[in-house]
């Protein structure tokens, strides 16, 4: 591929700002002065609510975002392996940051589009039913009754605030409660994966020097990463898909091993592929654990 003459100076200026995070011969920036306020005594001390209230307006916040988007390993790199952790967030906040921004905007642009798969799954139970004129079957047909209630039941209690004429107890309630202030947060976008990505990296990147809370930090910045490009999906169909396709998560995931790691093409491919096998072993054992478990309570209402 030829690079015209002209182009060749921009892209070694943002490979080495990739590298470092900033352009080391850039003049710095005068500090800005402090406006003079003219305050009576009942006003009290200026507290930085703007900061404060609006996450994005923080200069930490703006960083992390910015970095994500342009050289999200090599910010891995310097936060799990340099030590830098002044200059971003902390990889929790990052993630309840990014997705209380994302499920906002959501709100906003798709209000009541938060049916997922397990509330398709949690439709198609209750309109199951099994019937049998025999005998002979009815055991048989009783069991798996009590298998669909107990599986509706266990699904109902992770969305009672979605659910709330289900929560006919005090207990319920208080749970329905605090079901919606976490999904507010954005918090059941990203759960799940979070917890999945995390060992999968935990296990594959042991021997590369990277210890369990830095693949908990990777595995966050990688769900923010991907939070970024959500948000670019919801803007681009103007409103209509937030999905990334997994061919696209991949390319991330991919992109963010060759630049924490150092990894040329092929290792850095090969570990993509390594991760996301692992991640749906993991998926599949972690589901029929929690099937063994609901069709052993079902046995037990049962008799």
């Amino acid at each position: 591929m030829i690079i015209p003459q002209k182009l060749k100076p921009r892209l070694r200026l943002f490979s080495i700002y990739s590298e470092l995070g900033y352009i080391p011969w850039k003049k710095p920036a005068r500090p800005r002065k402090e406006r003079k306020k003219k305050q009576k005594k009942e006003e009290g001390v200026y507290m930085g609510a703007r900061e404060a209230i609006i996450p994005f307006l923080n200069e930490d916040s703006k960083r992390t975002f910015s970095h994500l988007l342009l050289r999200p390993g090599f910010m891995m790199r310097d936060y799990i392996l340099r030590g830098a952790h002044e200059h971003y967030l902390a990889p929790l906040t990052a993630l309840l940051v990014f997705y209380s921004v994302f499920t906002l905007l959501l709100a906003i642009v798709k209000p009541g589009s938060e049916a997922t798969f397990g509330d398709e799954l949690l439709r198609g139970f209750r309109e199951v039913t099994v019937q049998t004129d025999s005998v002979e079957n009815k055991k048989a047909a009783l069991a798996l009754n009590t298998i669909l209630k107990t599986a509706t039941d266990a699904l109902i209690l992770t969305r009672l605030d979605k659910y709330p004429e289900e929560a006919d107890t005090p207990w319920k309630q208080s749970l329905a409660a605090f079901e919606g202030d976490l999904r507010s947060k954005g918090i059941p976008l990203f759960l799940d994966n979070f917890f999945f990505l995390w060992f999968a990296m935990a296990i594959l990147l042991r021997k590369r020097g990277i210890s369990l809370s830095g693949a908990a930090a990777a595995s966050a910045y990688t769900l923010c990463q991907y939070c970024i490009f959500m948000f670019l999906a919801l803007l681009l169909t103007w409103g209509s898909s937030t999905e990334l396709s997994p061919l696209l998560m991949c390319i991330l995931l991919f992109i963010d091993y060759q630049q924490l790691l150092g990894l040329g093409n092929k290792k850095a491919f090969w570990l993509t592929v390594k991760t996301g096998l692992l991640i749906a072993v993991l998926e599949v054992a972690f589901y029929l654990l929690v099937g063994l478990a609901l069709v052993g309570v079902a046995f037990i209402r049962l008799y």
